[in-house]
């Protein structure tokens, strides 16, 4: 009995040490499965994360090192090398290589031809996948602002956008298609063999298409756009319109150069922000000192004497809800004004001599009239006209601003504007400092110098290429002329949007023939 409960107890604990044995197994297993799940979740989800590929996309593909650009290039070297070099090879590769390897220079080229297009397919897949993620995205954040009942659809610009999006996603399909077809050709070039007349052919089939998706990927550089950032339809979007006369300028200004998505979220931090503003200060006012104030940070202003300002017009919870807004951060603020001040030079420019009359306390009045007037030097596709007009008498004026110019147009515009007795207090007789506790400062003088008088911006139209005049003249109702001026500007092409549109329709010119010719071959060839 002893002895079968040795044997009983020793069966048992064998057979529980297995079950533990098993056990672990097991659980190994499942958390080996676990993980191998959990990494290819990452990576799924790597791969679906815009900002994630956006840097990629920015530091190799498209931008940085331009893998879309340089790739393509040396495979068309490579194939001029492969061309001239289909029948015989150098001498130095005859006699010290080719004897090694077993393959002739052309051969050689035609592999090196299909790693580079190899890996301009995959280059090309990436940026293809992040434009269709960030088309995806901006669907998404227009339906988000849909379902809140704010009409995003109806703004200025937004068609023009989707258009430009859906261009873009379609120049990029072709683009890929073009470089998959390249690459078929080249392994057919690599089965029928380079001295071949067919094996040539198919060469010229895989250069032409390589040429054709190389441009059209150079016709989408001009609209390079992303949703990884928030300002990143900026650069793509185009304003169809902009108010004449602005009246909160510094805001309108801002608006106006704001894609649909950032302008709905900018109308909703405006409305939030006039909730915290100080009672016995005008919210207009605040809102241009605001805008003001960010416009001298982006200028060397530091972050300490900003919100130190942003604390006389806003309350504490203001000052905060500013610090932490999680659209308009002071990041992307730079970024905006940025983007603002290479769109409209010309304002900054005729603001920034104010204030440098401002701080050298000069008092540049005609006729009671602070009258200022700027545009750009160089103009491409259109000229931004601004004019500032403040009437510092104790009695109201009507003006007329008279633009008059033989290149531009309208070559002759008279608008009739009625000046409201300004605020002298507005011009001081003595320099102030840009930033100090109260309103004696450079940010508050200009912030109701901006409220109170009159910004009118108009957009000429350039009509020939050269050097080009514009008068601007202030007069009274009668006629009489009161300030006058008159710019020489430049009218030319832009240089880069220039190159940029005559280098795709060249690539697609030769690609086009290329593939022409080299079906021709092949009819002729089988018949």
């Amino acid at each position: 009995m002893g002895d079968e409960d040795l044997e009983d107890t020793s069966d048992e604990s064998v057979e529980s040490e297995d079950s533990s044995i098993n056990e672990n197994e097991s659980n190994l297993l499942s958390e080996s499965v676990d993980n191998v799940k959990k990494k290819t979740l990452t990576s799924i989800n790597k791969w679906n994360n815009e900002k994630f590929l956006f840097a990629l996309d920015r530091q190799l593909i498209s931008s940085g090192i331009r893998l879309l650009l340089f790739l393509p290039a040396f495979a068309i070297l490579a194939f001029f090398g492969a061309w001239s070099q289909a029948t015989t090879s150098p001498d130095w590769w005859e006699d010290f290589v080719e004897p090694t390897i077993g393959y002739s220079f052309a051969s050689i080229l035609v592999i090196l031809v299909f790693v580079i297009l190899l890996g301009y397919i995959l280059s090309m897949a990436v940026h293809r996948h992040r434009v269709n993620l960030s088309i995806n995205n901006f669907r998404n954040k227009v339906k988000e602002a849909e379902d809140l009942h704010l009409s995003v659809r109806s703004l200025h610009g937004y068609a023009p956008l989707e258009k430009l999006l859906n261009k873009s996603a379609s120049r990029h399909f072709f683009a890929l298609i073009y470089s998959m077809l390249a690459i078929l050709s080249i392994t057919a070039v690599l089965f029928s063999g380079i001295q071949s007349d067919t094996g040539r052919n198919y060469l010229l089939f895989s250069f032409s298409f390589t040429v054709l998706s190389l441009g059209q990927h150079i016709s989408t550089r001009s609209s390079y756009f992303n949703m990884a950032e928030r300002t990143g339809l900026l650069n793509s979007y185009i304003p169809p319109v902009h108010p004449s006369t602005l009246d909160m300028v510094l805001s309108d200004l801002v608006k106006s150069q704001l894609d649909p998505l950032l302008k709905t979220d900018y109308d909703a931090f405006v409305k939030d922000v006039e909730k915290h503003v100080k009672r016995g200060i005008e919210p207009r006012f605040a809102r241009e000192k605001l805008m003001m104030t960010l416009y001298k940070h982006s200028k060397g202003l530091d972050l300490s004497s900003v919100f130190e300002e942003f604390s006389e017009i806003l309350t504490k919870k203001g000052v905060e809800f500013i610090k932490k807004h999680p659209v308009f951060t002071i990041e992307e603020w730079l970024t905006i004004i940025e983007h603002i001040e290479r769109r409209t030079p010309a304002f900054f420019r005729m603001i920034g001599r104010i204030e440098e009359d401002l701080s050298a306390g000069r008092k540049t009045l005609r006729e009671g009239i602070v009258f200022e007037v700027d545009m750009e030097n160089i103009v491409h596709k259109k000229a931004n006209l601004f004019t500032f007009m403040h009437n510092l008498s104790n009695e109201p004026r009507t003006l007329v601003l008279r633009v008059q110019s033989p290149d531009f147009r309208p070559h002759d515009l008279a608008m009739t504007y009625r000046l409201e007795p300004g605020e002298e207090k507005w011009w001081p007789d003595e320099a102030v400092p840009i930033s100090q506790k109260g309103n004696d400062d450079i940010l508050a003088v200009m912030s109701g110098l901006l409220r109170d008088g009159t910004v009118a911006w108009q957009t000429m139209l350039p009509e020939r290429y050269g050097e080009a005049t514009v008068s601007v003249r202030l007069e009274e109702v009668s006629g009489e002329l009161l300030i006058g001026s008159q710019m020489n500007v430049r009218i030319r092409s832009e240089f880069k949007e220039r190159i940029r549109s005559s280098s795709s329709l060249i690539l697609s010119l030769i690609g086009g023939i290329g593939i022409i010719a080299a079906m021709g071959i092949a009819i002729f060839n089988f018949v």
